[in-house]
């Protein structure tokens, strides 16, 4: 299997993009970038700018965020669920950290590539808005309990 059906299919498994169409997905997976990171690794850091999707191919990543008592953690992130998307829809410095927990291979889409899959398909939208009207909810049942 060649490198543009390995990076499509890896799209596909995303459930963010999974309802794009197949010359959508070939068209993005062209464009994005593969990074890797070793545990530990800081891959966004709180209050950076940034303009980039990062999607998880393999590996787990934890999001922390600080506050006065500290750094906490807000989230485990795995195979299949993105990040950083947030500030592709709001420019505004990152509002949590990302940290590698185990091996990590992500699927890079930048701020433009990203921003066209948006506009060519309304359920990639749909979906994002899913994704983070969730994570509002897991903030709001954390701060009431």
């Amino acid at each position: 299997m060649d490198e543009l059906t390995q990076r499509t299919n890896a799209l596909k498994a995303m459930p963010l993009l999974a309802d794009l169409p197949h010359g959508e997905l070939e068209k993005l997976a062209r464009r994005l970038t593969v990074e890797q990171h070793r545990p530990g690794s800081v891959i966004i850091k709180e209050g950076s700018s940034g303009g980039a999707a990062s999607f998880i191919v393999s590996g787990s990543c934890e999001v922390r965020r600080e506050g006065k008592r500290g750094s906490k953690r807000i989230a485990v992130l795995r195979r299949g669920e993105c990040f950083g998307e947030l500030s592709i829809i709001n420019p505004a410095p990152r509002s949590a950290s990302v940290v590698a927990l185990e091996p990590v291979d992500l699927l890079v889409l930048g701020e433009g590539d990203f921003r066209d899959a948006l506009r060519s398909n309304r359920a990639v939208a749909l979906q994002l808005v899913r994704t983070l009207a969730k994570r509002l909810q897991s903030r709001e049942d954390e701060f009431a309990a």
